[in-house]
């Protein structure tokens, strides 16, 4: 099974810090489970390694279903854009990922992962770098919070792509992405 014999201390440490407190728990993730996230990136993505061979990744970062519904409600309910409540919620920094795409995906085998809450992470003013003439750029809190599912090393063999990039963007309105999810199934 996928991460069987992986610990926490074992993964990288800034992946680490992704979990609040550096917490997290080893957990088996079932057959069929499905799991979100917004996302810039296609589920599948090639790139050529230091070999030269051309390889696929999956993202090891995830969401739970639950969290997505969560989520959506609270930016129906703040009246806030759903990019600024995932961002803030998922603790996304500008330079890691524009949250263009929503992407889902089911497993079609058990995987061993790391489940926990995402840590807050402070951004010191994703345009710091154009504003030095105009001085100081504050810095923005994003609190985190949202469930995280760590599960490295996901590969097709692993998943399947239920919700495929460019199909839900960000920022769709809330209750058109709802009826979509509700359409399929994935509410």
């Amino acid at each position: 099974m996928l991460n069987a014999n992986l610990e926490f201390d074992q993964i990288p440490l800034s992946h680490r810090r992704s979990f609040n407190g550096l917490h997290a728990q080893k957990q088996k993730i079932a057959v069929g489970t499905l799991l979100y996230k917004f996302t810039d990136w296609e589920v599948f993505n090639s790139y050529t390694d230091t070999a030269n061979q051309l390889k696929e990744s999956v993202s090891a970062f995830w969401g739970t279903l639950g969290d997505l519904h969560d989520v959506l409600a609270y930016a129906t309910q703040s009246n806030k854009s759903l990019l600024d409540c995932i961002r803030r919620r998922n603790a996304v920094l500008h330079n890691w990922n524009g949250l263009n795409s929503l992407v889902i995906i089911r497993l079609r085998q058990d995987v061993v992962g790391f489940v926990g809450n995402i840590g807050p992470q402070t951004e010191k003013g994703y345009a710091e770098q154009y504003m030095k003439r105009q001085g100081y750029t504050a810095a923005i809190q994003l609190w985190g919070g949202a469930s995280q599912v760590y599960l490295p090393g996901l590969t097709r063999l692993h998943v399947e792509e239920v919700v495929p990039s460019a199909t839900v963007l960000v920022r769709d309105p809330v209750p058109d992405i709802v009826a979509f999810l509700k359409e399929y199934d994935l509410v």
